[in-house]
């Protein structure tokens, strides 16, 4: 049981969601599907450098200077510089996506990251928040958006979605890395900031 909660934390890594994000936007029948198959490569390329990557590249400099005491990230304080590099990462992809054709949407979804990862650090700085439940909950807010502004075809994808948030929050109180208020605030911060950003 141990083995497939921490199979399930690693498949829907905070890290990892924002690829999700960029496919479901592709991918969903709005008329981001059309976006040309250049400015769809450019972004997964630019996602997985600048929000996945560099975020994993730059832990053992962390370390190395302090900042954090180990790779798991389990005391709140040791959350604060890797969501600050985060942030720093989505706001470079950003400004690099400027030049993109028809990249309005993707850089719309840069740009919440850096509002939502910024607001998720202020309250790190004080409480801890699961990372996991929030990035999930602003994908199924994102989900939401595209079918009710964008009129995706989500009708399946939501309640899909909406069920692996709960198998993620089990695993992640299953591996006592949360408290069950950490998990429900995470996910509700997520799908809120997310949903009240784009409507």
């Amino acid at each position: 049981m141990k083995v497939l909660a921490f199979a399930v934390s690693m498949l829907f890594h905070p890290l990892l969601l924002p690829l999700y994000v960029l496919f479901i936007t592709f991918n969903t029948g709005t008329v981001f599907t059309y976006i040309p198959a250049y400015t769809q490569n450019m972004s997964y390329l630019l996602t997985l450098l600048g929000v996945t990557l560099i975020p994993l590249l730059c832990l053992p400099l962390l370390k190395w200077l302090g900042l954090i005491e180990g790779y798991r990230l389990v005391q709140k304080q040791d959350r604060v510089f890797p969501v600050l590099v985060t942030i720093v990462g989505a706001f470079i992809v950003f400004y690099f996506s400027r030049n993109l054709p028809y990249s309005n949407i993707v850089r719309q979804f840069y740009l919440i990251m850096v509002i939502m990862l910024s607001g998720f650090m202020i309250v790190t700085i004080r409480w801890k928040i699961s990372m996991h439940m929030t990035a999930i909950g602003a994908l199924c807010g994102f989900v939401f958006i595209l079918g009710m502004k964008y009129l995706g075809d989500v009708i399946n994808l939501l309640p899909l979605l909406i069920l692996v948030s709960g198998l993620v929050a089990s695993a992640r109180l299953y591996l006592k890395q949360h408290t069950p208020a950490q998990v429900y605030v995470g996910y509700i911060y997520g799908a809120a900031a997310v949903v009240a950003i784009m409507y």
